[in-house]
């Protein structure tokens, strides 16, 4: 998502506005400083709306600038005002109307797709701030840039493509259905992520654990109202158990990467979809068209997903009577469905139900993503208060 910055005839990009939430413009209201855009952030109300542009909504914010937010500004507007010949002599910065215009996000599809949904439409920005690199000092979710993961990436998904057939998903979703592999606590799960490493994961190469706990506290700290969201940063990859032996230790092909449905055409925006054309359902017309096996608007629910830890974890979290919302066991089974959540295919399938819930999926996503890093999180000082959520969200023991 970008931003362009109008000030007068000027057009300017700055695309870190959206995360600040203008919460450090006191005097200068969107949608071009008008009368009623004043009033309404005055008052809390929403601003005013034109059909022209479609923007996302903005709240007012109690929240303090930083200095380098200031400085950044500040040296935008002054380079914008001393070009200006409509700048005044005594009021340099803000005699002239300004617009924020916030741009949708453009996905990297071939054909352009309107991804439903749109986060901002929930008013749930909670200033997480993007970083710039992962925790390797590169950009995230690059599989084609030279890394020292790259070679690991590519080979797991050549194998990953090639195995995840409707057929495989089906037997895998029939043993693992009946959750009688062993009974133990969501904390006791937790612990046994400690032995293992994701290698679908440009981002990153330490522990889950690191993973489960960054990405919760950093939506606590955003969020601190929505516990059923923290839980389920925390729980979101439980499912990477089935690596353990007494899950059956299954490949990792099996268990971790970006997932996709099976049973239908598979679309090309796929990570690595040369490898999908080694598929065996590639080729097999009951598989091959747009829907499939299946029908348009049939829902997600009824969809077979290339099997691993998200719809494993949504089994369990479901057999065993989870009361968290269906916007988490959305989250949970979908985190790792890139094809619809970044680039808007599939969305054929969907149903109203999982539209809306698309939206908190979103919101978590950038979490999930973007919270890897090196920072290691003291688990013994935050275990007390994801303990409590686990007791009100699930029962002691689960079958898994």
């Amino acid at each position: 998502m970008s931003m362009r910055v109008l000030y007068g005839r000027h057009r300017f990009t700055f695309r870190h506005l959206l995360l600040l939430r203008l919460r450090f413009l006191p005097g200068c209201y969107p949608y071009g400083g008008s009368a009623a855009a004043k009033e309404a952030a005055d008052t809390g109300a929403p601003p005013p709306r034109s059909p022209a542009i479609n923007r996302a909504r903005i709240r007012p914010s109690r929240a303090k600038p930083t200095r380098r937010h200031c400085r950044i500004l500040g040296t935008l507007l002054h380079s914008i005002t001393e070009q200006s010949p409509l700048r005044s002599a005594a009021s340099p910065f803000f005699p002239i109307k300004m617009t924020i215009v916030i741009e949708q996000p453009q996905f990297d599809v071939a054909a352009e797709r309107k991804v439903a949904g749109d986060p901002a439409e929930l008013v749930l920005d909670g200033g997480f701030a993007v970083p710039d690199a992962n925790a390797f000092g590169r950009t995230f979710r690059n599989y084609e840039e030279e890394s020292e993961r790259k070679e690991t990436v590519e080979e797991f998904y050549r194998t990953n493509h090639i195995n995840q057939t409707y057929d495989f998903v089906r037997r895998m979703r029939e043993g693992y259905g009946r959750l009688d592999k062993t009974e133990m606590s969501i904390w006791e799960c937790i612990e046994l992520l400690n032995e293992f490493v994701d290698d679908s994961d440009p981002d990153l190469d330490m522990p889950q654990i690191e993973h489960l706990l960054q990405t919760a506290e950093a939506i606590r700290k955003d969020y601190p109202d929505e516990d059923w969201l923290h839980l389920t940063g925390l729980i979101h990859d439980l499912g990477k158990v089935l690596l353990h032996p007494t899950f059956g230790e299954l490949p990792q092909w099996a268990v971790v990467g970006d997932t996709f449905p099976v049973g239908c055409a598979f679309d090309e925006c796929n990570v690595h979809f040369k490898y999908l054309k080694e598929n065996p359902d590639y080729h097999n017309p009951a598989f091959n068209t747009k829907f499939g096996v299946y029908s348009e608007g049939c829902g997600l629910d009824n969809v077979l997903m290339s099997w691993g830890h998200d719809d494993y974890m949504c089994l369990v979290a479901k057999e065993n009577k989870s009361t968290l919302p269906s916007a988490g066991l959305f989250i949970i089974r979908y985190h790792s469905f890139y094809p619809l959540h970044k680039h808007g295919a599939y969305m054929d399938l969907m149903n109203e139900e999982d539209k809306e819930n698309l939206k908190w999926l979103h919101v978590f996503n950038k979490y999930d993503l973007y919270s890897k890093s090196s920072v290691r999180i003291d688990v013994e000082k935050v275990k007390p208060y994801y303990m409590s959520l686990i007791q009100k969200y699930f029962p002691d023991k689960l079958r898994w």
